[in-house]
């Protein structure tokens, strides 16, 4: 693993040769506890990159981010400032969209869909126990929490985000949700693989029997045969 720094970026590689992936962690979390994940994708013959996400390990880190409060205000903050500063990002890899292959799990899986909508020329999405439909998860967040339903002035902003009101590209797209996530709906990740489909996307949509919210180790090895089917042979 090497870890460089590029203001403000900050991000760890595994690997050296084939298309670069990106992964995105969750909400809370930390690119540590992905390193394992990373390094084993990395010996399939990928080159791949863990960034470090705003309000989380050196970027400004939340001190009680599962507070429900901070949730609330932080989550869709993180998810929309790392989807605006993906163009710089981009550029501070110096990887041609072309050769990106974005991945992300729970709120990693938002900010992955989000780019993925706005530079359609990225070669592939991974998904995992996440969703591509914003407006949609977020009702159900908002009922979930007693909360208000949204405004128009939000339905506009998450509108300008959501993946589900831009043009996708036909770049292969695969989606892993636990039927039993209790955290992330699958609702809305079966909303988006509906679009997808009406788009006539080429996606993937696998769904795990009495699996909540986590990444198992068949939901892992499903991912490295996808890779390698579709970038390796």
């Amino acid at each position: 693993m090497k870890t460089f720094k590029i203001e403000p970026f900050v991000f760890h590689t595994f690997g050296t040769e084939g298309k670069t992936i990106i992964l995105y962690h969750g909400w809370g979390s930390s690119t540590r506890t992905y390193i394992e994940f990373a390094s084993d994708i990395a010996e399939l013959g990928f080159r791949v990159i863990l960034p470090e996400l705003p309000y989380h390990d050196s970027r400004d880190p939340l001190e009680s981010p599962f507070r429900r409060d901070i949730t609330q205000q932080y989550f869709w903050k993180t998810i929309f400032q790392s989807i605006d500063e993906s163009a710089k990002f981009f550029e501070a890899l110096q990887v041609p969209l072309e050769e990106i292959i974005l991945l992300g799990s729970s709120m990693g899986g938002f900010i992955a869909s989000g780019i993925a909508a706005k530079y359609p020329g990225v070669a592939g999405l991974i998904s995992v126990n996440s969703s591509g439909s914003f407006l949609t998860s977020e009702r159900i967040f908002r009922k979930n929490d007693n909360r208000p339903q949204l405004s128009e002035e939000e339905k506009r902003v998450f509108s300008t985000y959501d993946p589900t009101h831009k043009k996708h590209n036909p770049s292969p797209v695969l989606l892993l949700h636990g039927i039993h996530d209790s955290i992330i709906s699958i609702e809305g990740q079966q909303e988006y693989d509906s679009y997808l489909k009406s788009c006539g996307a080429h996606v993937t949509f696998l769904t795990y029997e009495h699996v909540n919210h986590t990444i198992t180790d068949t939901m892992i090895d499903d991912i490295k045969q996808w890779l390698i089917q579709n970038f390796k042979e």
